[in-house]
């Protein structure tokens, strides 16, 4: 076992992260307690479960990750380095709180109101796209299906103190199905076709992740949207969710137009060039806009199910 205490920049809402996980059509590849979450990595071919607990207060972080199954203290710390990513532990959020207090009020209020609430990452754009590509025009309920049904499919799995972990699979797992092995996981053909086409891309070599990471956002998305079966909103939330860029816009996301019109109290909902004509108020931290305005939103429909159940 391998330990390490970090102290991320403050403020870091711990608890957020439980709720996100919640909700998250993501969340078969998290196991979380009480005051704990839990993720299974792949390192070099040998599992490696990290489990992330706080010490601290939203002020002022302390996250302890604890790594179990590593057979060394380099696969401890390479999936430690995911987990730093994933959840943005190296992110200061005041540079985008102070960004927003001085140029658009409804988004410094909505900052004020989820003070201290992270982005939740993937831990790149392999595993961000193929997510991405499943979660194309359909809900959040079915998304968490399919990915359920691929994820333990696949199987690359570790067994911890009675319980089954599961890791994302790689590209070379998820290369070697066959579309016939994902219809009837009830994906339709051509989600089917997408996913297995672009894992083999990467696992024979011909699609390399490391090459956008030196690219520029409009550079990376066209280059991704060669790629059969992707748009430019699948382009946007690789480099939001895979690479954790700060200054990504999604503006033709529904959930993002919504809570727009909502926040903003506009009398209909605003197209995509509505919303980036909004978004100069928000240059360089659109990410983190876009991702308070869809937590916030989460938080409005679950306090008008609440209501509405009374």
């Amino acid at each position: 076992m391998y330990e390490i205490t970090l102290h991320p920049p403050g403020p870091y809402d711990f608890s957020h992260l439980h709720e996100r996980l919640r909700q998250s059509s993501n969340r078969v590849l998290y196991r979380m307690q009480e005051d704990a979450i839990s993720r299974l990595f792949i390192i070099n071919g040998q599992p490696v479960l990290v489990e992330l607990s706080s010490e601290g207060t939203v002020e002022n972080p302390r996250i302890k990750l604890t790594a179990h199954l590593a057979k060394t203290k380099q696969h401890a710390e390479a999936a430690f380095q995911l987990c730093r990513h994933v959840f943005s532990l190296e992110r200061p959020l005041q540079p985008f709180y102070d960004h927003v207090s001085a140029n658009d009020p409804v988004l410094h209020r909505l900052a004020e109101s989820h003070r201290g609430i992270h982005m939740l990452l993937e831990p790149g754009i392999y595993e961000a796209m193929i997510l991405s590509i499943i979660g194309q025009q359909v809900n959040l309920t079915f998304a968490a299906a399919l990915k359920h049904s691929l994820i333990t499919l696949c199987n690359e799995s570790a067994e911890w103190k009675g319980q089954t972990y599961y890791a994302f699979p790689s590209p070379e797992r998820v290369a070697s199905l066959s579309y016939e092995d994902l219809r009837q996981l009830k994906f339709s053909q051509r989600k089917a076709e997408y996913v297995i086409d672009f894992a083999r891309l990467v696992a024979n070599g011909t699609f390399l992740p490391d090459r956008f990471e030196r690219m520029s956002n409009e550079e990376a998305i066209e280059e991704m949207a060669r790629l059969r079966g992707i748009g430019r909103w699948t382009a946007e939330c690789v480099l939001l969710f895979g690479l954790g860029r700060s200054d990504v816009l999604p503006a033709l996301d529904i959930g993002l137009r919504n809570a727009v019109q909502l926040f903003y109290q506009l009398d209909h909902q605003p197209t995509e060039q509505e919303v980036r004509e909004m978004a100069q108020a928000w240059t360089g931290w659109e990410s983190y806009a876009t991702y308070y305005l869809w937590a916030a939103l989460g938080l409005a429909k679950e306090i008008e199910k609440t209501a509405n159940a009374k």
